[in-house]
């Protein structure tokens, strides 16, 4: 079974969603534990329902738990996820709100990303943590 051939047959706009990244395991193994989502969720839409609605959804559908990460403030993505996400994952469904969404959140994440490295960021992190902590 095409685990994200199945869920493109969601009613993803009725649950308030505007895009879906599938990504994890349900794309390359026989036999995935769980279906991994990133959704963008519309501001309007209630996220907790939304999530549980798809949980539900994709368990009845596939016979899999669903680890479903919502975002709907991109700059409170976490950048780390939706960068493996678009990597290694296949986008089910989008609107153009989504893609708008998706634009911004790249952009922010870009921009972290390369804070990260020209400030050399997780080193310096390590440094005082380890330098704290030998005091």
């Amino acid at each position: 079974m095409d685990i994200a051939e199945v869920l493109k047959d969601i009613d993803w706009a009725g649950l308030g969603i505007n895009l879906v990244i599938i990504h994890g395991s349900a794309l390359w193994s026989r036999k995935p534990n769980d279906v991994d989502l990133v959704v963008f969720v519309s501001s309007n839409a209630g996220i907790d329902d939304a999530v549980l609605r798809i949980m539900e959804i994709v368990e009845r559908r596939v016979g899999l738990e669903a680890d479903v990460y919502p975002v709907s403030d991109p700059s409170s993505a976490n950048c780390f996820l939706v960068w493996e996400a678009l990597r290694h994952g296949r986008i089910i469904y989008q609107d153009e709100v989504g893609r708008e969404l998706l634009v911004r959140t790249i952009n922010v994440c870009y921009d972290f990303m390369l804070s990260r490295i020209k400030l050399n960021y997780t080193e310096t992190l390590v440094n005082r943590v380890v330098g704290g902590a030998s005091q």
